[in-house]
């Protein structure tokens, strides 16, 4: 779970988070899982060549969040194999659910061809 406050440059004119701010949230909550692991994005490009790419998204808004709003990133990983990881991740304020997407992402080396993920990653991506 990621914690995070919601600033004034995260909203529109009405004081509700933007609509597309909300995809930095979840890649947030997707990074904290990956720290999880015991990699990071430095680590994973260093050490294997690896970088994570979204292929595709889906995304459902349910209520506004808003300024100043404390917000939770809820991530968990949906289906892993070799070369994908999809994700459901929800972002709450307290109780309510105010939006929640499918975001499948892919493994690429540094030159853009699709990699498969090693195993010593893998294992450690199944376990959690």
């Amino acid at each position: 779970m990621s914690e995070f406050k919601v600033y004034y440059e995260d909203t529109d004119a009405s004081g509700r988070v933007y609509h597309a701010n909300y995809l930095k949230f979840f890649e947030r909550g997707r990074t904290d899982l990956i720290y999880q692991t015991k990699y990071t994005h430095e680590i994973l490009l260093d050490k294997f060549n690896i970088i994570f790419v979204v292929k595709e998204c889906s995304i459902e808004f349910k209520k506004p969040a808003f300024f100043e709003d404390t917000i939770k990133v809820i991530s968990k990983i949906d289906e892993l194999s070799r070369v994908k990881i999809k994700f459901n991740q929800k972002i709450y304020r307290g109780s309510d659910l105010l939006t929640e997407a499918q975001i499948l992402v892919i493994p690429v080396s540094g030159s853009g061809k699709i990699s498969k993920f090693p195993d010593e990653l893998y294992f450690f991506l199944e376990a959690l």
